[in-house]
């Protein structure tokens, strides 16, 4: 394979007339690593994929491939590929022929881009389906079709627009653990576009959320769930509980006061604003049982949430909330 390369935004920005897709976007993507951009519907994402692949030109800002500024090139002068939603296959041109026309439009003999063709097939798994047709593959087979079409020239950064979206939700994990382990098996730079935070959190390297144009938020998938910054990544990210309230400093350090309880928080770093506190729902305890059993090393004690049993509905019941799990937000 080539040589993996970086990937660098400097401040920027892709206007549409008096639209702003993308405002003063600045990220760097670390050569050999996969980097998801996540967020919602018209955030941003996608154009800034396409700026990535030179689809669309920046009207503001720096775009650097490994050493090379490539703001003022377009897609056939940078050493990228992608992989679109739709797959974009040749229904009439079986599997090895879309594979290799890369190759071929790049002016490779007929052996060679043959050849090409063949090795990358036989890198994902599907040597034996060569003289089919998309569409008397699955869902998946065509996915990795198109995977392979995008590597077979061996570019320096590999591009994904919600490869998934087309899949169901059991073939989905399959094909997205897939590309994750050719990810690293190559050492490939992958930026990789997702709506679906689940999606993000399981492939990434590195995170980078966009809402409304810009950077809400990066950092690895630990760091946005347990470190989200505003309420709109820890609802974002994840289920939340949302808590009202108020800030302050006293000995013990940061403390949360929402409903009349008083959460002592510690020495934790209170983004700027904040006014409210997440919890998550898995750090929140609810009643529980405990039992001694006896096993053949000796015996244990074994907690066992006391859902299994029916709680009826308005019983009083008490929730103990470890002050280590809350998470302070702003905005």
């Amino acid at each position: 394979m080539a040589t993996a390369a970086s990937v660098e935004f400097i401040n920027v920005e892709k206007k549409y007339g008096s639209v702003v897709a993308v405002r003063d976007v600045s990220f760097r993507v670390e050569a050999g690593t996969l980097v998801t951009l996540l967020g919602p519907s018209g955030c941003g994402k996608t154009t800034t994929l396409r700026l990535v692949a030179g689809l669309e030109l920046a009207t503001g800002g720096r775009i650097m491939i490994g050493d090379q500024d490539v703001t003022a090139l377009g897609a056939a002068e940078r050493d990228v590929s992608m992989v679109f939603q739709s797959y974009a296959l040749f229904p009439h041109m079986n599997v090895l022929e879309n594979v290799m026309y890369g190759p071929l439009v790049s002016g490779a003999r007929r052996k060679d881009a043959e050849a090409m063709a063949r090795e990358k097939l036989a890198l994902i798994g599907l040597s034996g389906l060569e003289k089919r047709l998309p569409s008397e593959l699955s869902g998946g087979q065509q996915q990795r079709v198109a995977v392979a079409r995008a590597i077979v020239l061996e570019p320096s950064v590999l591009l994904f627009d919600e490869p998934l979206s087309n899949l169901d939700a059991k073939l989905r994990r399959k094909v997205r653990d897939d590309i994750r382990d050719l990810q690293q098996r190559l050492g490939l730079t992958v930026l990789y576009v997702t709506h679906d935070q689940q999606e993000a959190l399981a492939v990434s390297d590195k995170v980078i959320v966009m809402d409304n144009a810009v950077i809400a938020q990066e950092g690895t998938p630990t760091d946005l769930y347990e470190r989200p910054r505003t309420r709109f990544l820890a609802d974002f990210i994840g289920e939340a509980n949302i808590v009202e309230g108020a800030f302050s400093a006293d000995q013990d350090g940061v403390v949360f006061e929402a409903g009349g309880v008083r959460f002592v928080l510690g020495d934790i770093l209170l983004p700027e604003g904040a006014k409210a506190a997440a919890f998550r729902p898995d750090r929140v305890v609810g009643p529980s049982r405990e039992y001694s059993i006896e096993a053949p090393w000796g015996e244990m004690l074994v907690i066992r949430p006391m859902r299994e049993r029916a709680i009826a509905a308005g019983t009083r019941v008490s929730l103990e909330i470890d002050p280590g799990a809350a998470i302070a937000i702003s905005g």
